[in-house]
């Protein structure tokens, strides 16, 4: 298989709630360099300093594909 399956997850929204499960962010569950491993980190980033979570399409995420 040449790209992994669209699992359909919302990965930012699971790294902004991580926060609060008390997870830490060197816990991320997705392999380094991997679009999946961004989008958790830019969700527990905004988590971590207080952001509201934006609506799906205005995430960092939705703007420009890796």
């Amino acid at each position: 298989m040449s790209a992994p399956p669209d699992d359909n997850l919302d990965h930012y929204a699971l790294g902004f709630y991580a926060l609060g499960k008390g997870v830490a962010r060197a816990d991320c569950p997705y392999a380094a360099g991997t679009r999946a491993e961004a989008d958790w980190h830019a969700g527990y980033d905004a988590a971590a300093r207080g952001d509201s979570e934006p609506a799906p399409e205005e995430r960092p995420s939705a703007q420009s594909p890796m």
